[in-house]
């Protein structure tokens, strides 16, 4: 027993309930009709395949299919009462007139709807757009809340798959929880096989996912300034892990304003120092001016320079980066440039020297609006000569 012209339709529908628990459209089932006997075995083969299942799985199916329709109990008839025939007379004979079959043109129309409508649906998944991840560890959640991926700006290896990008099913925002507190994000669609389209057209719920719009992007060129900003800084498990996204997004939408920064990167200066030393200091100041809101983060670039960036994630609303001076003890202005860590020291930020491995005498001044603007010379007093 197989799959034939005569019983695809059938097939079909019995497929779709199964899975869907709803009836197909009919634009579906004619098109398969449309069908010859040998496309039908290869459709269904590669349809079969996308599913991820086996040509045993198939056969098994179709054993399903037909022990449903050929075997399930049919109702019993009830024997008509004998009717006594009544002689009636033959009809005239009239002429004939020859007409051509419809069928072909039926089928060819019903072909061409199911090609057009199939050939929609594969521009539409064609043309998805890719949302791109702007931090490390962005969980990916199912229909039923549960993990099914992470994105990370650079790959990692394990259990859970790893994702730099995900194609976007739709540009609509879905309000999600992840637990039972009620409490909603706002998500983006994505596939999470983007090369299955019969997957994409049967809407199999198993290969969709959602993920939170606050830690992706959907421009390719800002997820390239990501990546270049933070590869040194992915290298520092710490530091990697307190540079939240809100921070990165300061940063990045600083860097943004300034072409001469893209291809730019936040050095940390860790080398050649002692391990305590690097866990004494850290490279990157945050500089809190709204909570959760705006921000002025401080650090030293690949240029050997050190730069504030500040934003309001609020508004989007980001300041160009701007050189952080540094002051001597004549009173002498000048870039703040080399290899620093900074360091905190009776509540004060100072400058940890990485080539001779030693605090300076250089801590941290406020502009007029609050904000670390330089760094001063300030002379230790007497009894630190003394003890020093």
């Amino acid at each position: 027993m197989s799959i034939t012209k005569n019983n695809i339709a059938d097939f079909i529908a019995f497929l779709f309930r199964k899975r869907k628990g709803a009836e197909p459209p009919q634009q579906l089932l004619d098109g398969w009709k449309a069908l010859s006997n040998e496309e039908i075995a290869n459709q269904l083969s590669g349809l079969f395949h996308s599913w991820g299942l086996t040509d045993e799985d198939k056969r098994a199916e179709i054993n399903a299919y037909f022990k449903e329709t050929l075997f399930a109990p049919k109702p019993t008839q009830q024997q008509a009462p004998k009717v006594v025939p009544v002689a009636v007379p033959p009809p005239p004979i009239l002429p004939q007139r020859s007409r051509r079959s419809r069928w072909p043109w039926i089928a060819g129309i019903l072909l061409l709807l199911a090609l057009g409508y199939t050939g929609i649906q594969y521009l539409a998944f064609a043309n998805m757009e890719y949302v791109y991840t702007i931090t490390d560890n962005v969980l990916v959640r199912n229909e039923d809340r549960e993990i099914v991926a992470r994105m990370d700006l650079f790959e990692v290896k394990g259990s859970t798959p790893s994702f730099q990008k995900l194609k976007a099913v739709d540009d609509k925002i879905y309000q999600r929880s992840i637990d039972n507190s009620g409490k909603v994000y706002p998500c983006r669609k994505v596939l999470l096989k983007e090369g299955n389209f019969f997957s994409y057209l049967f809407g199999r719920s198993s290969e969709i996912g959602y993920v939170n719009t606050n830690y992706v992007v959907d421009n390719v060129k800002e997820f390239n300034l990501y990546q270049t900003a933070f590869r040194e800084v992915k290298n520092n498990k710490a530091e990697n892990a307190d540079l939240k996204a809100i921070y990165r997004k300061i940063i990045i939408g600083s860097m943004s304003l300034d072409p001469a920064t893209s291809d730019k990167y936040i050095t940390l200066h860790t080398s050649g120092i002692p391990r305590s030393a690097a866990e004494a200091t850290y490279g990157i100041i945050k500089q809190t001016i709204k909570e959760n809101v705006k921000y002025i983060i401080i650090a030293g670039l690949s240029d050997g320079f050190y730069y504030s960036f500040e934003g309001d994630v609020q508004t989007n609303d980001f300041k160009a980066p701007r050189r952080i001076i540094v002051r001597n003890a004549d009173k002498e202005s000048r870039p703040l440039s080399g290899r620093y860590r900074f360091m905190n020291k009776d509540s004060r930020i100072i400058l940890y020297d990485c080539v001779t491995n030693t605090p300076t005498e250089y801590e941290a001044e406020k502009d007029s609006d609050g904000r670390i603007s330089a760094f001063v010379y300030n002379p230790p007093g007497l009894l630190e000569e003394i003890f020093n």
